[in-house]
Formats: structure tokens, C-alpha cells, sequence
């Protein structure tokens, strides 16, 4: 008799909890939140004020204790931190500094704490870039200085996962082009990084799992490739001649095809495969197509269209 097994859901995963819960006065917090981090994953926790990012993290790092959930960090159970947070990193909301101690000092502070030499405090001020400026005083950093020595700090173990809440606070376009290739370095030196942002531009350039949260639930979780096949593709289309784009318009509505403007060009509700007959369609009207490329959803668009409204303007 041949026997089935259930696959284990915790397989190949730095975090899976399921079922987690943690609610504050008004109804607000967790409601029995299911969340799986694939290990060497960059994940995005992507959802609105007050969904549940910062508490669903601080939970995750023993920082407040869940009233229900079952799971695994790191391969150890949940609701035992002390064994998995020694390989655990992370930056929640602002980081705690001495203000008058250098950043340096700062950090030799926190690698004393932990038995750790000097060579990871070099290695982390060196990772984000903060070595020119590692001998000043805190208290004159700008917000993101403070940001990135946050972000070093973090960095001081070396950890098997890493957790950062809103890291892109405070930096400036080179500041986060920095943070983004160091997180794609950590990944594929096999580091697990879980990031909650309000930048959904740069989640969607940086991040290759994706989890959406709304009022405390899990709406979506999944990579780039499950979360294209649960959205809509359309065909963008533009005349070479501006004042054709009516034009146009008329001609596919009335072969059939549904259209809506969208910043100067067509959103033709159709198939990638069918972008062809579109151009033949145009041509045969004596409209030449200057633009037809498949136009995919941002990944803001993905997430209002998975939560059921419209993207804001």
C-alpha cells in the first residue's frame, strides 16, 4: 500500500508562522495572520498604515507576545525567540543610538555586548557605507546616517535573517540604490531579508516574494511569478500621431477590444498573444503604432487590485 505524505509547510522556509494573532483596543492589530518567508528570499510586507507590518515583525522578534499562532523561525519553534534570535538582525521603526558616542562607538558598544570583535564592526560600517563617517557623533547625524548606522547594527552578527521595518527612511535616491544592492548582495550570500516599506517602487525593483497585509489578514503571498498570474496584463498601444490616439480608440472599441486611456497612451484589455492582430487592426485603419509593448501592473496596482479598489492618485 503506497503511503502519502503531507509536505511540510515549513520546508524551505526561514519563517513560517500560521494562524498569528495579536489584537489591541478598537480592533486593531493581527487576526490570525498566516505568513511564510522562503529562505534567501528578499520579501516585501506590503500593506497601509495600521495593517499590521510593524506589529507582525515585533512579534517575530519576541518584541510583543501573540495572544494565538503556531510556527518556525530559522528552523526553531516560534514562540521560543532565545533560540533563533542570535541569528536573528533587524531594524524596527528608528534605531536606538547613544547620540553623543561616535557611530563607532555605537556599534562596539553592541559588539561587546554580544562577544563580537572588531573586524564586524568594520565589515558592517563598510557594507553601508558609513566609514567616513563612523568617527562623528551621532548627534549630528542626518536621518538617514542614523538610518544606515541602524542598518549596520543589525549587520553586527552577521545573521541568517534579517528584518527591517521602513530602512529606506531618511535616504536619499544614492543612499537607497546603495541599500538595495546590499540587500541582493545578502540574499545571494544566502541571508533571509524581510522589508516593510512605503516605497512600493523600490519593493517592486528590489524584492522577489511578495506578502500583502490589510486590517491584521494576508490578502496575497507569493514570488513575482504567482503574483503576475493573479493579475490582468494589458497591451499598451500609441499612434505615431498624437491627435490619432481617438481615433484609435474608436477603431479597437469597435472591433471589439476594451480600451481606457492612460497617460497619453491605450490600455487595451487583451492578450500578449494578440498584440499583433492589434497592430494589423490599427493598420488596416491607415493608423500607424508607434508604442505597442505588454504592460503589466506595478506592483501598487497589484496590491489596491488584490484589496479590491483603485490605485491612489
Amino acid at each position: 500500500m503506497t503511503q502519502t505524505t503531507t509536505p511540510d509547510p515549513t520546508a524551505g522556509s526561514a519563517v513560517h508562522v500560521a494562524g498569528l494573532q495579536r489584537t489591541y483596543p478598537g480592533g486593531a492589530g493581527l487576526h490570525h495572520l498566516d505568513l511564510t518567508v522562503p529562505t534567501g528570499s528578499l520579501t516585501a510586507l506590503i500593506g497601509p498604515n495600521g495593517s499590521g507590518k510593524t506589529t507582525t515583525m515585533r512579534l517575530l522578534l519576541g518584541l510583543d507576545q501573540p495572544e494565538a499562532g503556531t510556527g518556525t523561525i530559522l528552523g526553531s519553534p516560534f514562540d521560543h525567540p532565545a533560540r533563533y534570535l542570535p541569528e536573528v538582525g533587524a531594524l524596527i521603526e528608528h534605531p536606538a543610538l547613544y547620540p553623543r558616542l561616535t557611530g563607532r562607538t555605537n556599534l562596539r558598544v553592541l559588539a561587546e555586548l554580544a562577544g563580537l570583535g572588531d573586524d564586524r564592526i568594520h565589515r558592517a560600517l563598510s557594507l553601508t557605507g558609513m566609514q567616513q563617517h563612523a568617527d562623528r557623533l551621532v548627534a549630528t547625524y542626518s536621518l538617514g546616517m542614523r538610518q544606515r548606522l541602524g542598518i549596520a547594527a543589525a549587520l553586527l552578527t552577521e545573521p541568517r535573517l534579517l528584518i527591517l521595518d521602513e530602512p529606506t527612511n531618511g535616504l536619499d535616491p544614492v543612499g537607497t540604490a546603495q541599500l538595495r544592492e546590499l540587500l541582493r548582495g545578502l540574499t545571494s550570500a544566502g541571508t533571509t531579508v524581510l522589508i516593510s516599506s512605503h516605497q512600493l517602487n523600490e519593493l517592486d525593483a528590489t524584492c522577489d516574494h511578495f506578502v500583502f497585509l490589510h486590517q491584521g489578514t494576508t490578502l496575497f503571498q507569493g514570488d513575482r511569478d504567482a503574483l503576475a498570474a493573479s493579475q490582468h496584463s494589458y497591451v499598451e498601444a500609441a499612434p505615431e500621431s498624437p491627435d490619432q490616439l481617438a481615433a484609435l480608440a474608436s477603431t479597437l472599441q469597435e472591433a471589439g477590444y476594451g480600451v481606457r486611456q492612460h497617460e497619453g497612451r491605450l490600455l487595451v484589455d487583451t492578450a500578449a498573444e494578440h498584440a499583433g492582430e492589434l497592430n494589423r487592426t490599427a493598420t488596416a485603419h491607415g493608423i500607424t503604432l508607434a508604442h505597442l509593448t505588454v504592460r503589466r501592473p506595478t506592483l501598487e496596482e497589484a496590491f489596491f487590485s488584490v484589496l479590491g479598489q483603485e490605485p491612489q492618485c
